[in-house]
C-alpha cells in the first residue's frame, strides 16, 4: 500500500499509526487507494471494465496493454457519500503527444460504468488536438461539459509522468496541484468552481488510442477521500553544488515562496552569505541560493535554514546538512606523492595482511583519482573511484580489501609488489607520471623488520628529490599508518650541504664520484673541476636533473697507488645547499698470493654472537677488496662463497675483520679497533675443526683467474691446551710471515686482553727472529695467556741444508719433561715454538730450565748440539 506514501514525508511513525487506526472503520468504505502492489487490479479493490486491455507491469504500476487501437476503461465504486474537504492523489503517465484520437481521463466522479459513453461527472482530461494540451479538470452535467481549472497551455504537450493532487472543499472549490517531476512535491497550479455539485458513484479511467499508442498509458498510487492536512514542517533532505556560488537545496515538500525567497532565512558556514533565493518554477521543494562569496574547492561547509514554510502553513525551525565542494583539478608532477607501502604483508604484525600503497596530496589542489594508475615494474592497475583533498592521504588496495582500511578506494588488478626490490609507479588518467620509486629491502633500514608486517614509510615528505635515504620501516606498534601521518615524519629541512661520500674506480682511466645526498645535475655541468696531481678530463657523464653519483673518464691512466685529490665547487643539492667538496681516490694494486694473510679467527662465538675473520695485508701495495670472496672446504671442494660487493681499501700492514655482526664483535672484545669492520654473513665455520678459504678473481688477458690469497684448515685442538673452554676465544696467528698451516703458528688469545684483538696486532704476536744458531724469543717462558710471554720461540739457522734436529727441554734437575721435536728435518732456518706444556699434559712448574738441541747432517759428518737455559716464569 502506498497510502502512507501521501502523507507529508516528514509524518512521524507515531503519526502514520493514529491516523490510521482512526481510519481504519471507514477505509473500506469511504475512500479507494491501490498502488498496484499486489500484482494485479482484480482485488482489494476490484477494478472493472475492459479489463482485458490492462496489466499490472514489472514496476507495479497498471498499463494499458490492448491488441489494436480502441477506446478502454476501467472503473470501480468510490464509496464517498459526499465530496466535501476530498481529496484526489494519483500518478500518471502517457508515453507520447495527445491528440484528439489520443488522450486520458482520470474520472473523479462519474455517474455512470460505461466511460466510453462520455458520462456526467467530473474527470481530469490528457490530451487535445493541436499543441495546447493542458491537465484540465472538466465537469460534465446533462451532457454540458464545462472547465473548472486547468494548467497552462502546453504544459503536457509532450510525453509526460506527472503526479496530480486535487482538492474539493465544501463549497465546491476545486484546486489543482501538480508536480511535474512526476513526485508528490506538488505546486498549486490552478483553482475553480464547479457549475453544480457533482453526482456519481464511480472513479474510473478512461484511455482513447490508435495503434501506436496501445501501451502507453499509465497509472499509480491512486487515493480517492477524505482530505489528508499536512502537520509536519518540510525537511531540508539535500544540498547540491551547481557552480562556485549558487547551490541548490531541496525540501521534502513543496515551500511557500515567500519563506523560500527570504535570504534571511539561510546561513553557511564558513561564513557565507545568501545574495538570492528563488523557488524554482518547476518543483515548489526545489530553492536556488545564490551565494556572496564563491565557494573553495575542497572545503567542507554547513548550510543551515530556519522558518521555512510549507504549503500547509507548517513552519521548519532550524535545520542543517553538510556540503564538500569538490572541482576536480589538473595535477602535475610531485602533486601526489608515494607516502607510505606495504610490500611484505606476511607475517602480521597488525595491520590486515594485504599489499597496499598510501598516496599522499602535497599540493593545495583537489583532484578526483578515479581512472589513474598504480603501476609497479611490470602491470598497471586503475583506481576506481575517489578524491584527494589537499594534505590527505588515501590508500589503494585491491578492491575486495577496501573495507579493511580508513580512507581507501579499490584498484582494480592491483600490482603485485615484490618483497625484495620493485618499482611503484602513480599516474593520472591522462598518462601524466606524478611520482615513481625504486625500492629494496634496504629501505627499511632495519634487519628484522624486512622479513615482513611492516610498512615502508616515507620520511620527509618536502624532499625535493626522493632517494633510499629518505625511506624508513614504521615504528608503529601496528607495523604501519595506512591513512595517517606516517610514524617517522620529519619535515625538518636539510641545512647540510652534499659531501662526497666516495670514489669507486671504473677503469684504469674512469672514475664514478658518489654523493650522500642528490645533487643538481646543472651545478655539476657548470663546475670546473680539478684534480691533484693533474689529469686531463675526457669526459663527464650526468644522467639526469637530480643525481646522487656521476662518471668521469680522463686522457691519462691512474698511476698504480697513486692518491689522487678530485675537487668540486659549488655543488649544489637538492634543498638548494651550496658547498665546495673535494675527495681522494686511488687506483689500488691487484693482489697475489699471499699478499693477504687469515691473521685472526673466532668460530666457536659466546650465545648469540657472530663468527669473524680478521685479514691482514702483510704486503707492500694498496688493495681493494670489492669481488673478493671468503669460502670454506667441503668434501674437498671449495664452496659457500661469500662476496665482498663493495669498495674498501686495504692498507699496508693493516687489518680488516669481516662479519655479520661489528656490534657484536666491539661489545665482547674490549681490545677491538674500531672501523675495521666489513659486514658480510660468513660461510658456515665449524666449532671443531673447519676451513677458511680467502680468493681473489683475477683478470688476465681478457680471462679471469681464481687466485687464492689465504687458506687456513684449522682445529680446536691448536687452542692453548691448558684452557677448559674455546668458546668466545679466538685463534691468533703468532707470525703472519710462517706458513697459515703451521698448527704451531696459533694460539688462543691472550686472557688479558679479553680472548681477541679484532682489527689490530695480534696479542701472540712473535715474529721469527734469525740472529745465529740458535736464539730465543726471550730468557723466560710464562705460560697463563695473559698475553705475555705465552710462548717460547726457538729460532734456528743452519749453515747448511738437510739436516736433522731433535729438541728436548730439561728441568733444572736435569729431567727431560718435554720433546718439542725429534728427527725433524730442518730447513736452514726457521722457528719451533713451545707452548709451555710437559710431556704429561702439565703445565711446566716454575723455575730454571734448558733447551738442549741435537742435530746431525743425514748424509753423516756434520753434527751441531746447542743448549739455551731459560726460565718458565708464573704468578706466586
Amino acid at each position: 500500500m502506498k497510502f502512507v506514501k501521501y502523507l507529508n514525508p516528514k509524518t512521524t511513525f507515531l503519526q502514520t499509526v493514529m491516523f490510521l487506526l482512526f481510519q481504519v472503520p471507514t477505509v473500506a468504505l469511504s475512500q479507494i487507494t491501490d498502488d498496484f502492489n499486489d500484482g494485479d487490479f482484480s482485488n482489494n479493490p476490484t477494478w472493472l471494465g475492459t479489463v482485458a486491455d490492462y496489466q499490472v507491469n514489472t514496476s507495479q504500476q497498471l498499463q494499458l496493454n490492448a491488441a489494436v487501437a480502441g477506446t478502454s476503461y476501467l472503473y470501480l465504486p468510490h464509496n464517498l457519500t459526499d465530496f466535501n474537504g476530498k481529496e484526489w492523489r494519483f500518478w500518471v503517465r502517457q508515453n507520447f503527444a495527445g491528440s484528439a484520437n489520443n488522450y486520458g481521463r482520470i474520472y473523479l466522479i462519474a455517474s455512470a460504468t460505461d466511460l466510453s459513453t462520455d458520462p456526467d461527472g467530473v474527470y481530469l482530461q490528457m490530451g487535445e488536438a493541436g499543441s495546447t494540451d493542458a491537465v484540465r479538470l472538466m465537469q460534465r452535467n446533462g451532457g454540458v461539459t464545462t472547465t473548472i481549472c486547468a494548467s497552462a497551455d502546453g504544459s503536457i504537450a509532450n510525453a509526460f509522468a506527472i503526479g496530480v493532487k486535487i482538492i474539493r472543499d465544501n463549497t465546491g472549490n476545486w484546486s489543482l496541484n501538480i508536480d511535474f517531476a512526476g513526485g508528490v512535491n506538488y505546486s498549486a497550479i490552478a483553482t475553480g468552481v464547479e457549475t453544480t455539485v457533482p453526482t456519481g458513484a464511480y472513479f474510473g479511467y478512461l484511455n482513447v488510442y490508435t495503434s501506436g499508442n496501445i501501451t502507453k498509458f499509465y497509472l499509480d498510487d491512486v487515493y480517492a477521500g477524505d482530505q489528508v492536512f499536512d502537520t509536519t514542517p518540510p525537511v531540508m533532505t539535500s544540498v547540491q553544488v551547481i557552480s562556485n556560488n549558487q547551490l541548490d537545496v531541496l525540501f521534502s515538500e513543496a515551500v511557500t515562496a515567500t519563506s523560500a525567497q527570504t535570504i534571511n532565512n539561510y546561513d553557511l558556514i564558513p561564513f557565507n552569505s545568501v545574495s538570492s533565493a528563488t523557488l524554482d518554477g518547476t518543483n515548489p521543494a526545489l530553492v536556488h541560493l545564490q551565494l556572496t562569496t564563491p565557494l573553495v574547492n575542497g572545503n567542507t561547509y554547513t548550510l543551515s535554514s530556519n522558518a521555512i514554510e510549507d504549503l500547509s502553513g507548517n513552519i521548519a525551525s532550524n535545520q542543517s546538512l553538510n556540503f564538500t565542494y569538490l572541482v576536480a583539478e589538473t595535477p602535475l608532477a610531485g602533486d601526489v606523492l608515494i607516502n607510505e607501502f606495504m610490500a611484505d604483508p606476511s607475517p602480521v604484525v597488525g595491520l590486515p595482511e594485504v599489499e597496499f600503497v598510501e598516496i599522499y596530496n602535497k599540493s593545495n589542489k583537489v583532484f578526483n583519482v578515479s581512472g589513474w594508475k598504480l603501476g609497479d615494474n611490470a602491470t598497471f592497475g586503475t583506481i576506481a573511484s575517489g578524491w584527494l583533498l589537499p594534505n590527505q592521504y588515501l590508500v589503494l588496495c585491491p578492491t575486495a580489501n577496501v573495507a579493511e582500511f580508513t580512507n581507501a578506494v579499490g584498484v582494480t588488478s592491483f600490482p603485485s609488489l615484490n618483497n625484495a626490490a620493485d618499482d611503484i609507479v602513480i599516474q593520472d588518467n591522462t598518462g601524466v607520471q606524478l611520482d615513481k620509486i625504486s625500492y629494496t629491502d634496504a629501505c627499511y633500514q632495519n634487519t628484522a623488520k624486512k622479513d615482513g608486517g611492516w610498512t615502508i614509510e616515507r620520511i620527509n615528505p618536502n624532499e625535493p628529490c626522493s632517494q633510499a635515504s629518505n625511506w624508513k620501516a614504521s615504528t608503529a606498534v601496528a607495523g604501519g599508518t595506512p591513512g595517517a601521518q606516517n610514524s617517522v615524519h620529519d619535515v625538518t629541512p636539510d641545512s647540510q650541504a652534499a659531501q662526497i661520500a666516495g670514489i669507486n674506480i671504473l677503469s684504469t682511466n674512469q672514475i664514478e664520484v658518489v654523493f650522500n645526498q642528490m645533487v643538481d645535475s646543472t651545478s655539476l655541468k657548470n663546475a670546473a673541476i680539478t684534480v691533484n696531481p693533474t689529469l686531463t678530463e675526457n669526459n663527464r657523464t650526468i644522467a639526469s636533473i637530480h643525481v646522487a653519483s656521476f662518471s668521469m673518464d680522463f686522457v691519462e691512466n691512474f698511476a698504480e697507488g697513486q692518491f689522487y685529490t678530485l675537487s668540486i665547487p659549488s655543488v649544489v643539492d637538492c634543498w638548494g645547499n651550496t658547498g665546495n667538496v673535494s675527495a681522494t681516490f686511488v687506483l689500488p694494486s691487484q693482489p697475489d698470493s699471499g699478499d693477504v694473510v687469515i691473521n685472526e679467527i673466532l668460530v666457536n662465538p659466546i650465545t648469540g654472537g657472530s663468527d669473524f675473520v680478521e685479514l691482514y695485508n702483510k704486503s707492500d701495495k694498496l688493495l681493494d677488496i670489492k669481488n673478493w670472496k671468503i669460502a670454506r672446504i667441503y668434501n674437498g671442494v671449495v664452496t659457500d662463497y661469500k662476496t665482498i660487493t663493495n669498495s674498501r681499501l686495504l692498507h699496508p700492514k693493516d687489518y680488516l675483520v669481516v662479519t655479520a655482526d661489528s656490534n657484536f664483535v666491539m661489545s665482547n672484545y674490549p681490545a677491538t679497533i674500531p672501523n675495521k669492520f666489513y659486514a658480510l654473513t660468513l660461510p658456515t665455520l665449524s666449532n671443531d675443526t673447519g676451513s677458511v678459504v680467502l680468493t681473489y678473481d683475477k683478470f688476465v688477458f681478457m680471462d679471469t683467474i681464481a687466485v687464492v690469497l689465504d687458506q687456513l684448515v684449522y682445529s680446536s685442538k691448536w687452542h692453548f691446551k691448558l684452557i677448559d673452554d674455546n668458546k668466545g676465544k679466538t685463534l691468533e696467528r703468532l707470525d703472519p710471515n710462517r706458513p697459515t698451516q703451521d698448527a704451531s703458528n696459533w694460539h688462543t688469545a691472550a686472557e688479558s686482553i679479553g680472548f681477541g684483538t679484532p682489527g689490530g696486532k695480534n696479542s701472540q704476536y712473535y715474529p721469527a727472529i734469525h740472529d745465529g744458531e740458535v736464539s730465543l724469543s726471550s730468557e723466560t717462558i710464562s705460560p697463563d695467556n695473559d698475553g705475555f710471554e705465552d710462548v717460547l720461540l726457538i729460532n734456528y739457522t743452519m749453515t747448511s741444508p738437510g739436516m736433522v734436529a731433535s729438541f728436548y727441554v730439561y728441568d733444572g734437575a736435569g729431567r727431560k719433561v718435554r720433546t718439542i721435536a725429534q728427527n725433524e728435518l730442518l730447513g736452514m732456518e726457521g722457528t719451533i715454538v713451545w707452548d709451555g706444556v710437559r710431556d704429561d699434559g702439565q703445565k711446566a712448574l716454575i723455575g730454571t730450565y734448558v733447551l738442549v738441541v741435537n742435530a746431525f747432517a743425514t748424509e753423516g759428518g756434520k753434527k751441531f748440539v746447542a743448549k739455551k737455559p731459560f726460565v718458565v716464569a708464573g704468578k706466586m
